[in-house]
Order: C-alpha cells, then sequence, then structure tokens
C-alpha cells in the first residue's frame, strides 16, 4: 500500500508538533509543517500530498480558508479544517471551499485518524468518478453517433460534437433548454413537427422508443437532415428516472445508398425480366427456381409453369434435357462454372445457344443454385455456316471454289493409291474468246455467262461428280470412280453439245465453247496439284489446235511445257545481260534498187543455243510482256545505229530507219514519252523514223490507236501499216489512220511469181494505196520474176531476200558502200 502523505498547516508550532508525531504514530507521511497559507501553498505546489490538515487562523495575510480554496481548486488536494472556534461568516466562507471535514481542537487520536481515512476514502471515489465522468464525456465526444441528454424534466444537459453539428447549436446555447426545441423532428413526408410526446412518453413511462423510419431533423438553421433515432430513459440505481437519452445519427449517406441499391435492383431485374437470354437458377434437384419471361416466346410456356419442374417434366426434347442435366449436375458436383452449346428444337424451329453455368456457394463452400445464362447463337451459327460454304465456294457461281476441289481431289488420290481398280479424271476447261464478250458487253454480261455456264456444266455430269470454278473462265471437274475412258468422252461430249445453243443474257444472244484438257488418274501421281497441272497443259495444246475441242494429256505434253518454261527463264535472262542484236533489211526504190532505209529485226544471241530465229522467242515474248522492254531497247539501238550510218554515208534524202512497234508496247501509257526521249538521246531526226505497226494492233481499239497515231504524226513519225492484207476490215477503216505507206504481207508476195497467183489482189492494193495518196512496200521480194510484176505495178518500195538477207550491222555497211546492183 502506497504511504499517505500529509501537510500540516498550524501556526502553534507546539501544536503542530503534536499532530505530526500522532499523524507519524497513524502510519502516515508527514511531508512538512507550514504556518501561513502562503507557505502551504508553495509546499502543495512542490510536494506530492494527499491531504491537507489546515488550520483556519493562520500568520500573515492569508488564513487557512483562502489557502484551503486555492490549493482546493489548482492541485485538487482534500483539505481538512483544524479550528477551536471560529465565528459564523469564517464557517461560511469554509464551507465554500467544499472540505472533506472539520476537526475541533482539542480532538481526540481516534477521532483524527477516522476522519483522515473517510476523507481520504471519500476523495478517491470523488476523484474516480471525476475519471469516470471525464473517460465518459471523452467517448461521447469521440462516437459517431450523436448524443444528448436531458434531465427528468426534458432539459438539455449534455451535447456532444456530433449532436452540435447535427442540430445547428452549441452546447452552451442549448444548456438548460427543451430536449424538443433543440431537437426538432419531423415525418419526411409530411414534415409535421413531432411535439414532445415522445420525451413524455419516454420520461413518464420509461420505455425506449425507436422514431419511425423516414424521419427528419430540422436543424436550427432549417436544414433537414434524415436521421435514425432513439429515446431511452436514464435511471438511477433505484429506478428512478433521472432524464432521457437521445441517440441518432445522420443517414443521407445510408439512405441514397439504399436508394442507389434499389435502383440497381431495380435496373437488374428490368434487365433480366427483358434480356433477350434465357436466364434460370436450378436448385440442386435441378428443378427450376427461376426463369425470366423470354422463355415463353421460345417455348410456349410461361415462366411461373416452369417453377418447381424439371427440364424433363416440362417435355421438353430429350437431347437438349440430356445435355442440359449432365452440364448442371457436373457444376453442383465440381463447383467450377462451365460452357456448352447446345440445340432446342420446338415447334419445328430449330435454335442454336451458348450456355454458361455459374454455381452459387453457400458460406461453407456448398453449391445450393446453379445461374445458367444462355444466348441464342442461331444467326452466329448460320454465318458460320455461311462463312464455311463461301471459304470452299466460289461467291459468283455458287460452285466448289480451288480449295474444296483440291481436298476433293486429295481424297481421290488417296483412294485410288489405296485401290487398284479405282480410277478418276480431271477435266481441266477454258471459255473460248471470253475476253470478247468483257470487252464487248461488259462485266455483268460476262458474270451472267459465267453463272450460266456452271449450271450447264453442272447438268452434264454424273452423281457424285464435281465441277468447280477456280478463277476467271477457268473451270475443273472431278469425273470419280470411273470405268472406262468412254465415261470421260461421254461427258466431255455432252459438254460440247451443251454449248451448241446460245445463251440468253439480258437480251443479248451469246454463244460460247471451251477447250478442255484431261489427266488421268493411271500414272504416278503423289500430289493433287500435279493432276491439275497436267490438264492444264493438256488445255492449252486444245487451245493451239483450234480451240472448242478436248485433249488427253501426255508425256510429251509436259516436255514441251518444260521447254517452253526454261526458254521463258533463258529469255528474262537475256534481257537482263543484253543478249538480244539488231539484224537489219534493206528496203529499197523498186526503178533504180537504191537503198533508200532499212527495217530493224531482233535477234537473240543465245550463249548455249546460238541465234535463236524471232518465231521461236517472239510470240513468248509477247505473252510474258518482256517484248516492252526488248522493244524499247531495239527501238533505241536502231535509232542509234541509224544516226551513225548517216553520218558515215550521207545520202539526199537521209537514210531512214523502221522500227515494229507490238501490241504490249504500243498500250504503253508512255510510249510517247520513251520514243521522244530516244530521239532526243540519239540525234536522230523524227522524220528519219518509221514505225511499223499491224493491223491487229489498230483494230483492238480503234479510237484510242487513232489518237496515238495522230500524236505520233504531230512529232513527225512516219507510221507505215504492217502485214496488210491479212487482217479483217481493214480496207474500211483504212482511211481513218494517218498511215503514209502500207507492207504487203510476204504471203501474197511469194504467189505472184510465173503463175500469177494473188496478182489481183495485189495490183487492188497497189491501185487502193495510190488512190489514198499511200506509198506501197511489198514485203518477202525473192525472184526477179516478182520484181518485175512488182515494177509492172507501180509499186514504189520493196524488201526480201533478192536484195539482201537481214544481217548485222558491220554487213550493212559493206552493203551501203556497194549498193545493189539494178537488175
Amino acid at each position: 500500500m502506497n504511504p499517505v502523505n500529509i501537510l500540516v498547516v498550524e501556526d502553534e508550532f507546539i501544536v503542530a508538533m503534536d499532530i505530526q508525531n500522532r499523524l507519524r504514530k497513524f502510519g502516515y507521511t508527514v511531508l512538512g509543517l507550514a504556518d501561513s497559507g502562503e507557505e502551504a501553498i508553495k509546499r502543495a505546489a512542490d510536494d506530492s500530498l494527499d491531504l491537507v490538515l489546515m488550520d483556519i487562523h493562520l500568520k500573515g495575510k492569508m488564513d487557512g480558508v483562502e489557502a484551503a480554496q486555492i490549493i482546493h481548486n489548482i492541485f485538487n488536494i482534500p483539505v481538512i479544517y483544524l479550528t477551536a472556534n471560529a465565528d459564523e461568516s469564517t464557517l461560511n466562507r469554509a464551507k465554500g471551499t467544499e472540505p472533506f471535514g472539520y476537526i475541533l481542537k482539542p480532538f481526540k487520536e481516534k477521532e483524527l485518524k477516522f476522519t483522515i481515512e473517510i476523507t481520504l476514502s471519500k476523495h478517491r471515489t470523488e476523484k474516480k468518478l471525476k475519471q469516470n465522468e471525464q473517460w465518459l464525456t471523452t467517448v461521447l465526444k469521440s462516437i459517431g453517433d450523436a448524443v444528448i441528454t436531458s434531465d427528468a424534466s426534458g432539459t438539455v444537459t449534455f451535447m456532444n460534437p456530433i449532436a452540435e453539428v447535427l442540430t445547428g447549436w452549441n452546447y452552451s446555447d442549448a444548456f438548460g433548454k427543451e430536449a424538443t426545441e433543440v431537437f426538432n423532428i419531423a415525418p419526411e413526408k409530411t414534415r409535421t413537427i413531432i411535439e414532445n410526446s415522445s420525451v413524455t412518453q419516454v420520461l413518464e413511462l420509461g420505455v425506449t422508443i425507436n422514431l419511425p423510419e423516414q424521419t427528419i431533423l430540422i436543424a436550427k438553421n432549417g436544414t433537414e437532415i434524415p436521421i435514425d433515432d432513439s429515446i431511452a430513459p436514464i435511471k438511477d440505481e433505484n429506478g428512478n428516472i433521472t432524464g432521457a437519452v437521445f441517440v441518432f445519427q445522420d443517414i443521407t449517406e445510408r439512405k441514397q445508398i439504399l436508394e442507389a441499391l434499389a435502383r440497381r435492383q431495380q435496373e437488374f431485374k428490368a434487365l433480366v425480366e427483358n434480356a433477350p437470354d434465357i436466364i434460370s437458377r436450378f436448385n440442386t434437384q435441378l428443378r427450376y427456381v427461376y426463369v425470366n419471361p423470354v422463355i415463353e416466346n421460345i417455348t410456349g410456356i410461361s415462366s411461373e409453369t416452369f417453377i418447381g419442374k424439371t427440364n424433363a417434366e416440362l417435355n421438353l426434347p430429350e437431347e437438349f434435357c440430356r445435355i442440359c442435366d449432365r452440364k448442371l449436375q457436373q457444376v453442383f458436383q465440381t463447383k467450377q462454372e462451365t460452357e456448352f452449346e447446345c440445340t432446342l428444337a420446338i415447334a419445328s424451329q430449330t435454335r442454336h445457344y451458348h450456355t454458361r453455368l455459374v454455381p452459387e456457394l453457400t458460406s461453407d463452400g456448398s453449391v445450393y443454385f446453379v445461374l445458367s445464362i444462355s444466348r441464342n447463337i442461331t444467326a452466329l451459327k448460320l454465318a458460320e455456316a455461311q462463312l464455311i460454304h463461301d471459304a470452299f465456294h466460289d461467291i459468283l457461281t455458287g460452285l466448289p471454289n480451288r480449295a474444296l476441289f483440291m481436298e476433293r481431289l486429295e481424297r481421290a488420290l488417296m483412294l485410288a493409291k489405296r485401290r487398284a481398280d479405282y480410277t478418276f479424271a480431271v477435266l481441266f476447261l477454258d471459255l473460248d474468246r471470253f475476253k470478247v464478250v468483257n470487252d464487248s458487253l461488259g462485266h455483268m454480261i460476262g458474270d451472267q455467262l459465267l453463272t450460266a455456264l456452271a449450271s450447264r456444266l453442272e447438268s452434264c455430269l454424273r452423281v457424285g461428280d464435281t465441277v468447280a470454278r477456280i478463277g476467271g473462265d477457268e473451270f475443273t471437274i472431278l469425273l470419280d470412280n470411273l470405268k472406262t475412258i468412254n465415261d470421260v468422252t461421254s461427258v466431255v461430249e455432252r459438254i460440247h453439245q451443251a454449248l451448241t445453243s446460245a445463251f440468253q443474257l439480258s437480251g443479248y444472244e451469246v454463244f460460247t465453247t471451251v477447250s478442255i484438257g484431261i489427266a488421268l488418274s493411271k500414272g504416278s501421281y503423289n500430289l493433287p496439284e500435279e493432276l491439275l497441272r497436267d490438264a492444264d497443259i493438256a488445255m492449252y495444246r486444245a487451245k493451239a489446235l483450234g480451240k472448242a475441242r478436248h485433249e488427253i494429256f501426255d508425256s510429251t505434253m509436259y516436255a514441251q511445257v518444260t521447254k517452253l518454261l526454261e526458254l521463258e527463264m533463258d529469255l528474262r535472262r537475256a534481257v537482263e545481260r543484253q543478249e538480244f542484236q539488231v539484224y537489219y533489211q534493206p528496203i529499197v526504190l523498186l526503178e533504180t534498187c537504191k537503198i533508200i532505209g532499212f527495217e530493224a529485226l531482233v535477234r537473240w544471241q543465245h550463249p548455249q543455243h546460238g541465234l535463236v530465229p524471232p518465231d521461236n522467242f517472239i510470240p513468248l515474248a509477247e505473252e510474258t510482256g518482256l517484248i516492252i522492254p526488248i522493244g524499247y531497247w531495239v527501238l533505241g539501238e536502231a535509232c542509234r545505229q541509224m544516226r551513225a550510218w548517216q553520218i558515215q554515208f550521207p545520202t539526199d534524202p537521209p537514210l531512214t530507219i523502221s522500227v515494229n512497234l507490238s501490241t504490249k508496247q504500243f498500250l504503253q501509257p508512255d510510249l510517247i514519252e520513251q520514243i521522244n526521249r530516244t530521239i532526243q538521246e540519239t540525234g536522230l531526226e523524227a522524220r528519219n523514223l518509221k514505225l511499223e505497226i499491224t493491223e491487229s494492233v489498230l483494230m483492238e481499239n480503234i479510237q484510242s490507236a487513232t489518237l496515238m497515231l495522230l500524236q505520233l504524226q504531230e512529232m513527225n513519225i512516219q507510221l507505215h501499216l504492217d502485214d496488210f492484207g491479212i487482217g479483217y476490215s481493214s480496207l474500211s477503216y483504212l482511211h481513218r489512220f494517218p498511215s503514209k505507206a502500207l507492207k504487203i504481207d510476204r504471203s501474197f508476195i511469194t504467189k505472184i511469181g510465173a503463175n500469177g497467183e494473188n496478182l489481183e489482189i495485189v495490183q487492188a492494193i497497189v491501185t487502193l494505196a495510190q488512190g489514198l495518196n499511200i506509198d506501197v512496200i511489198a514485203e518477202g521480194v525473192e525472184t526477179l520474176e516478182q520484181l518485175a510484176q512488182l515494177r509492172a505495178m507501180k509499186c514504189k518500195y520493196a524488201q526480201g531476200y533478192f536484195f539482201s538477207k537481214p544481217v548485222d550491222s558491220k554487213s550493212i555497211e559493206t552493203l551501203i558502200a556497194s549498193g545493189i546492183q539494178p537488175r
């Protein structure tokens, strides 16, 4: 037990010593003696005192009452007065200091000890009560709820800070006011102030009252705050009501959350109820506990009917029930989500659904419901099927495309390897002159022709055969499970026969034929592409042999194609390496045999095969487009050489050079630019350049060809019509083209010898040209008789082996120097 420290304040020293001795005898500690109030206050500030024994009459200006007041107020130390007598006013002053006791001198020891113990006990109790009160006040001020207390009469005795904020009242202003004046409440709907009946009921009956929901607190400034509130009685230890406590809180945020939650629930309900997906819940017995109304539109059964039933009890399709129930059981057992697709066929309508099953878990982790969300993916499935169909079928004709054809061809090839008795054939078809239809009637008619042709081809096939469009105007046919070669020829003949009748297309009557290549499965084929390749080769052989026919592939065709491919590769390298040479054939004036110019003719000096004749590579160059760079090179080289000869062998008029323009070269948009650049770079005058163009070049596009020729004429470049007489409609268009000369094809000249064949035709051409003021050049003059006939017809110019075959530039220089002797 801690010692009790006591200060004795007594102005009579003997009495003070006596008290000190007695106190020590009782076991108390006397920290000192003081004989004045000033000294007592000083000792109280310096020492840790538990009790002061204070005489009222002391030395100095301050008596014991005044000193006790200061010690009690400042240091909270209990004081017991020691006095022998005092007047009434002094005693009244002493009472005001709230002393813990009085001891009249003289006193007995027991009285002294008893008073001290009572005082210490009382002080400890009061101190504890104050601590409890301070703790309770701190708690009330710190809690989140607002608290107001009243006494038994209903006046405010306490308010914590939260209550001050919500009511708008300061505690100092509210203290002593009627609680109902500070705590002003009303129903939210009516806003009618609730009178003090609730407070009166609590104070009179001692019951706790909870205010109704949607109650608002009307603050001092008129602000309305939704609150949650209760009023409870305060009772003493005997159960007597001593007041009331109001506990309330601002529920604005909670109310907003609840309102938002209610809105969300309403929104969620609206979403679920109006969702296009089937949303349902199943219990552990696989029975419906909920399904949204869309189910009625799908099944014709109301959503209420579903509740409490299984899929089977609702007579839904057996396969649908089996799949769904198995998946539901899986989720209940594994507690894991799952997804699956299923088909629901009701009332002759089949729908495809993607379903997601989600387990709803209890607190112990078990599944008590499964949520099912089923989305209609019928449109997606149809789109997927359409995409798959489109991926393997031609959009225009609806036939299988290359991918599907090659897949079926590969299956047939694998089957042929397994079965020795299984044979099939591949047909490769290409429309003859389809470009003419497209160019003349338009692509729309061309597309209609392809679609109609596809239909006719299908009608010619046997059951199990496949016809496909693999691009443009190319079709392929897989003839499956052939018995004899007659099966193939029968189909091919039916196709040719089916195309003998015209196609009626948007008012146009269109005829067409096909060239067909055939590859039989009998052979060492390992890849489907090899069969298609050989059928393609055979088709090109059929085209080369006159079109509208069919050819069966053999090994010699492949060898020829391979040789042609090798030639193409060599030709491409020849362009890069400039392996070409220009040969020149003189053009002479028939009257004197004087050389007036030359025709430039290209030759290919192959590094392995030597000099390659133009007939062997010019058609391939035309087909591959290599004729364009070759033609420009020949143009530049010929112009350069001619300018050199003009300087070396000046004549009047100057020598001229004739250069052939191919069809593809003539159609190049930069032709004029290229010719102009060549003339500038070589220094050759434009009037000394003659461009030879065949009739076919002009007839493909008369309007654009005429425009191009006029541009060349403006450049002072002469234009010659080459191979005249072998084209079509040449005479009717001859006057429209600004040509200076025409060259009669050698096929006419070679037959006007001794027997005079073609003599009238050549004479007619010469006469026509003269009438149009156009010069004539006869090609292919090889005999004296031909020369004589041409002179008789007054043909002005000629070229041919009779004068000189095409030779290199060095040989030409010798020929120019020596000249051609007249005959």
